[in-house]
């Protein structure tokens, strides 16, 4: 195997889930502000919307969190069938001539859910890997952008803040996601009917805890560059179409209260 082994169904699975985390965090992040402000007006009667918004201000990290939990869990839907694809295309070469014929004989012979099979692993990882994502580049290019004000003016700065942040968040994420990572290798490698418990039982009595560090330089690597290109190409085509933080934060601003007043209907 090589790195660039099974980059189609990587590439396709992860640009496809990062926009929709992007914008789902973003989205999640200003709703359960909302319900927080809201519920602090309801049960305090003195509190002026002034006081509520610093009070959400506030809990910038936990809502970071939450709203990129949230995100991930829907992710895990759509990398799961990715995922499954790319690890049979690296694991077994031979097993058809392209990813669609690996895609169409894995439904042909376990059925269309076993392209899901490892939905509940996939929380184990994509849940801390997102968090941890959104977590350390929200906060390290905010650092950035204060220790560098001139980069929220610059272009290229910008787009270099976003490179470095990605970095950073892929990195972290990495450390934290690794041990479930290895779990799903082993059970898409080939066709089992293993448990995600029964694959970690079997990890770890072939090399230990130790094990489940397996290939972490390697996924460093890899999910740095994945994530830094990921906001790097997101900001690229949001200044590429015009579209400001600005006018991309009013947009889910008014989104969200557009589907709040629906829910409350």
């Amino acid at each position: 195997s090589t790195f660039l082994d099974g980059w189609e169904p990587t590439f396709a699975g992860f640009f496809i889930a990062g926009g929709f985390a992007f914008f789902a965090t973003e989205y999640f992040r200003r709703y359960y502000g909302s319900l927080i402000m809201s519920a602090m007006m309801a049960q305090k009667s003195g509190i002026s919307e002034v006081s509520a918004m610093t009070t959400v201000s506030s809990l910038e990290i936990p809502l970071i969190v939450a709203s990129a939990a949230t995100s991930a869990f829907f992710c895990c839907f759509l990398l799961a069938p990715f995922d499954a694809v790319r690890i049979r295309t690296v694991s077994q070469p031979d097993y058809a001539d392209n990813i669609f014929g690996v895609l169409s004989r894995m439904v042909e012979e376990e059925g269309l859910l076993s392209l899901f099979s490892t939905v509940p692993v996939w929380f184990v990882k994509e849940i801390p890997f997102n968090v941890m994502k959104f977590l350390v580049f929200d906060t390290s290019t905010d650092y950035l952008y204060e220790a560098f004000p001139a980069a929220r003016e610059d272009i290229l700065l910008s787009l270099l803040v976003s490179l470095v942040g990605g970095t950073l968040g892929g990195i972290a994420a990495t450390i934290v996601s690794n041990p479930a990572d290895v779990v799903l290798s082993e059970l898409k490698k080939s066709k089992t009917d293993m448990s995600p418990f029964e694959a970690a039982d079997l990890i770890k009595e072939r090399g230990g805890i130790a094990a489940f560090a397996t290939g972490m330089p390697l996924r460093m690597i890899f999910y740095s560059l994945l994530v830094s290109l990921q906001f790097f190409l997101y900001d690229t085509i949001r200044i590429g179409l015009g579209v400001g933080n600005d006018d991309m934060k009013l947009y889910l601003d008014v989104l969200n209260v557009a589907l709040n007043e629906k829910v409350k209907q």
